[in-house]
Order: C-alpha cells, then sequence, then structure tokens
C-alpha cells in the first residue's frame, strides 16, 4: 500500500508541474505578443499625436489616444507583477521614465493642439518613445530567449510586421506633418528593412505552404509596397489610407502570430 501510495504522491507531483510549467510558457508567451503590441501601440500614439496637429480627426484620435495611454500601462504593469527576472525589471525601470514625460505631452495635446507647442514637442516625443520601444523590444527578445520558444524567430518575424506596420504609418504621418525630425527617414528604412526581413523569413519557413498563412503574409507584402509608393510623394496627403492599410497589415500580422502559436502550443 505505502508503494502505491508514493507512486500517487509521484504521479500527482508531476502533473502539478506540467500544470505549473504550462502556466509559466502561458505567461511568457502573453507576455511576448503583449510586448510586441505595445511597440505597434507606441507608435500609433505617434501616428495619432502628428494627425492630431494636423488637425485629422478620423476615427476619433482624442479617443483611441486615450485608450492607447490606458492600455500601455496595463500591459507594462502586468509584466511588471508576473516577471522579477533583473533584466526585465530594468527594461520596465527604463520605460517608465521615459513614459512620464510622453504621457504628459499626449494629454497636453487633447486640450491644446498649439501648432508651434506639438511640434517642439513632438520632437522629443519622438526620442522617448523609441526609447521606451527599445526596452520593449528588448523584454521580447529576452523572454524568446529565455524560454526558448519553438519557431521563436518566426513569430518574432510576425510581431515585428506588426510593429513595422505601424512604424511606418507613424513616420509617414510626421514626414507629411512637417516635424523637423532629421532621423525621420532613417528610421522609416530601417522600418522598411525589417517589415522587408521578417517577410522573407516567414516565406523561407513550412508555414509559408499552408494556402491561409501564405495569403496573409502576401497581403503584408502588398501594403508594404503600397507605403513605400505614398511616401514618394511630394504634394499629396493620404493619412487616412495610410492608417487603414497599415491596420489591414497590423491585423494580418496578427494572424500569422495565431497560426503559429497555434503549432507551437500543441
Amino acid at each position: 500500500m505505502k508503494i502505491y501510495k508514493r507512486i500517487e504522491l509521484l504521479i500527482l507531483l508531476i502533473v502539478i508541474s506540467m500544470v505549473n510549467l504550462q502556466a509559466s510558457n502561458s505567461k511568457t508567451i502573453d507576455a511576448i505578443l503583449d510586448t510586441g503590441t505595445q511597440m505597434s501601440n507606441m507608435r500609433n500614439m505617434l501616428e495619432t499625436y502628428s494627425l492630431l496637429a494636423t488637425k485629422v480627426s478620423y476615427k476619433s484620435p482624442e479617443k483611441r489616444l486615450k485608450h492607447s495611454i490606458l492600455e500601455y500601462e496595463h500591459v507594462l504593469d502586468t509584466i511588471s507583477k508576473n516577471f522579477k527576472d533583473k533584466e526585465i525589471v530594468e527594461s520596465i525601470k527604463i520605460s517608465r521614465k521615459a513614459w512620464k514625460p510622453i504621457k504628459k505631452a499626449l494629454l497636453t495635446a487633447l486640450s491644446n493642439n498649439d501648432k508651434k507647442r506639438m511640434m517642439e514637442e513632438g520632437l522629443f516625443i519622438h526620442g522617448n518613445i523609441r526609447s521606451v520601444i527599445k526596452e520593449l523590444a528588448k523584454i521580447k527578445k529576452y523572454l524568446l530567449k529565455r524560454d526558448n520558444i519553438p519557431n521563436g524567430d518566426l513569430l518574432n518575424a510576425s510581431i515585428e510586421i506588426q510593429a513595422s506596420s505601424q512604424r511606418l504609418s507613424a513616420h509617414y504621418a510626421m514626414k507629411m506633418w512637417g516635424l523637423p525630425d532629421p532621423t525621420i527617414q532613417e528610421h522609416w528604412d530601417n522600418g522598411v528593412k525589417i517589415y522587408q526581413d521578417s517577410i522573407k523569413l516567414l516565406k523561407a519557413s513550412e508555414f509559408y505552404k499552408d494556402e491561409k498563412f501564405k495569403r496573409l503574409l502576401n497581403n503584408t507584402e502588398k501594403q508594404l509596397k503600397y507605403f513605400n509608393i505614398v511616401m514618394m510623394f511630394k504634394d499629396k496627403f493620404v493619412p487616412v489610407l495610410v492608417h487603414d492599410k497599415a491596420q489591414e497589415a497590423f491585423k494580418s500580422g496578427q494572424q500569422l502570430s495565431k497560426i503559429i502559436l497555434d503549432k507551437i502550443t500543441k
């Protein structure tokens, strides 16, 4: 009887261990997806700020900006609560410091969109948002490596397509607005490269044999071609179209991530 009880206890411990491992992996996957989404969200806020400055009121930018602020802070608080790794703690600390003046400037823009003030603050907002995105990317990269996520490079590529689509939309809005930031073209070019490299990696994967995956990935490539065309326009500002195209690419990227995750979590 004692032997049977020991076996039962051992089985119970194994089951508990497996449940805890699955819960841990689930938290990690959620955090990876959330950091990627917030990289996109940061760029959405940058785009929305530019649209407010140019008096473009498409899809209630004020409402979207408020929602984006709450979403980012909620995600950062959740990651801070769930992960105590020193690397993540440090990135969150840096993010919070860079975020504080961003939030203040964004909220001020909702009640006072003075052109001169917004132009001046737009420069530091762009710089600080880049700092936040850099730390979010560090967290994502750290978790992918720490937990050795299967097909992590492919999952990361699908996330980067999402983030890059929003990056291009934001930098298009800043350029068309006329923000005197000499780094806009440089960051646009970097965004295009990451976008292209991510598409190339996913096309070379086994997933590209799946018809749905192929259709979604080809759609993101189609939107990238559109972005590169409109960026060359000198006298035509089409922020609404660019925003919608970026959202379409973002949603396709999310579905690519889901297909990859379905295989990872089987």
